[in-house]
């Protein structure tokens, strides 16, 4: 059977919720959840905390042998004023072939923002027409859609989804967005100026 992104989804949440971590639905698909208006993604993402600490990257490794894929190593990029390094802070699905990347990424507590994130999505379970799913809050979505911004600039997704989150997200707590910002050294990117509580700038 050809996995689509749904199917992936379901089966990825399934098995998570198996295995000793906390985890939370995470990027498009989190997004498209608080936009206004849906937007397409193949990329299913996932942040997982494990019980036992140190055993995060086994239990992301885990879920995807769980949809029958392999899992690979997976390193995201830094600031370019920070000296680059070799720590896995993902696990993502082998890419089929031609493909860049794989259908499942699952991050691991080596991103900054990721143990708050997924602690908080705890208490933002949300009925996703198969099963309650932890789900990543818009605060910290917007938390991490900035580092990925500061990571790679260019990322035109992530850039639209930080204007439809500001857009769309009534009752944003700005206090807690504006603490997290300034814990993890980041900014809200220039071209949203005109979209962001003046706050936050």
């Amino acid at each position: 059977m050809r996995v689509t992104p749904l199917i992936a989804l379901k089966k990825t949440a399934a098995a998570l919720s198996k295995l000793p971590c906390r985890f939370c639905l995470i990027g498009g698909h989190a997004a498209s959840l608080y936009r206004a208006q849906e937007r397409f993604t193949r990329d299913v993402d996932f942040a997982v905390v494990a019980t036992e600490k140190g055993r995060s990257r086994a239990v992301a490794e885990s879920a995807i042998k769980a949809l029958g894929m392999k899992p690979v190593a997976g390193f995201i990029p830094h600031r370019q004023e920070k000296p680059s390094r070799s720590t896995v802070c993902m696990v993502t699905s082998q890419p089929a072939g031609g493909e860049l990347t794989g259908m499942v990424d699952i991050l691991l507590p080596e991103i900054s923002w990721v143990v708050e994130a997924v602690e908080r999505a705890q208490h933002n379970k949300m009925d996703l027409g198969f099963a309650m799913v932890p789900v990543i809050t818009p605060e910290d979505l917007i938390i991490a859609k900035c580092q990925s911004v500061a990571n790679v600039p260019d990322r035109f997704q992530d850039l639209d989804d930080l204007k439809q989150l500001f857009k769309d997200v009534e009752d944003l707590d700005i206090d807690y967005i504006r603490r997290r910002l300034q814990e993890l050294s980041l900014v809200i990117p220039k071209a949203l100026k005109s979209n962001v509580p003046r706050s936050l700038l």
